[in-house]
């Protein structure tokens, strides 16, 4: 019972701690996007919607917006095709997983500044199909790709670990091939995970600064990268408004993952 009453103590202090550190600063930032203000203040001294009305009437925003939105889809894409073989791999298979798995989940350790660096070193200078791939979305999202896969990984070994092992003996025994297999039997089984990890690349990439600040031009600027310079030029609540898009576009996301999951529950009861 004593053990019992100190969790709850320590979870309601927990949740104290995330209201103060995160849902409290956010909550500011999202007040300053409505100031009527011309600079950055809180407490505000009136409320007025035109700085949301400039942000979006602001052909650069828009366009650092969009390129944010198609390059963590992108990294997205490709961390989930790396991830989903690597992932079943590792937890189907004894041989050196602990060095591959270490080998997959090294980047994560590694400074944005020196990824961002080292990409740019390597194929900054490379073309593609006559396509430069410096300051390409492409590139961006192979750099993102780095932190997003051993992210997605993380995710898929625990999931993959979990699925009951006859289920491809079974579908092997019924004449499926193990790729037809894989497709048919283990993905629907393992959805949830491989949304979850899906999810965690995406926001991973859509909040990603330090390389994107290295690798994108001006046409392909990410909207971290945008705020860092509009922030270095003029601190208007117009960065605020940013920071909020951004913030609501990740707990949109999040919100999405909850909403499936629960509808897919509701389906299997």
């Amino acid at each position: 019972m004593l053990e019992d009453r100190a969790f709850g103590y320590l979870h309601r202090a927990f949740a104290a701690i995330f209201i103060l550190y995160v849902l409290v600063p956010l909550g500011i930032t999202a007040v300053m996007a409505f100031s009527d203000d011309n600079v950055i203040r809180f407490p505000i001294r009136g409320f007025s919607g035109r700085w949301f009305a400039q942000f979006f009437n602001d052909a650069q925003w828009i366009n650092a917006a969009w390129n944010s939105l198609h390059i963590a889809v992108l990294t997205a894409f490709m961390s989930m095709i790396l991830a989903l073989p690597a992932s079943y791999a590792l937890a189907n298979g004894k041989k050196a997983r602990p060095v591959l798995q270490t080998l997959l989940i090294l980047p994560l350790f590694v400074p944005g500044v020196v990824l961002g660096i080292s990409v740019a070193m390597a194929l900054g200078s490379v073309s593609l199909f006559g396509y430069d791939l410096f300051g390409s979305k492409f590139l961006v999202a192979c750099a993102h790709t780095l932190w997003a896969l051993p992210l997605a990984i993380t995710v898929l070994v625990p999931t993959f670990e979990t699925l009951d092992k006859s289920l491809m003996e079974a579908a092997g025994d019924l004449g499926a091939p193990p790729l037809k297999a894989f497709f048919n039997v283990i993905m629907p089984v393992a959805m949830t995970g491989i949304v979850s990890a899906g999810l965690f690349a995406f926001i991973t990439s859509l909040n990603e600064f330090i390389m994107a600040l290295f690798l994108t031009t001006r046409e392909t600027q990410t909207l971290p990268v945008m705020l860092w310079l509009s922030l270095r030029s003029s601190a208007t609540p117009q960065i605020a408004v940013a920071s909020f898009v951004l913030a609501a576009s990740v707990f949109t996301a999040v919100g999405l993952a909850y909403v499936w999951y629960g509808l897919s529950r509701r389906g299997k009861k």
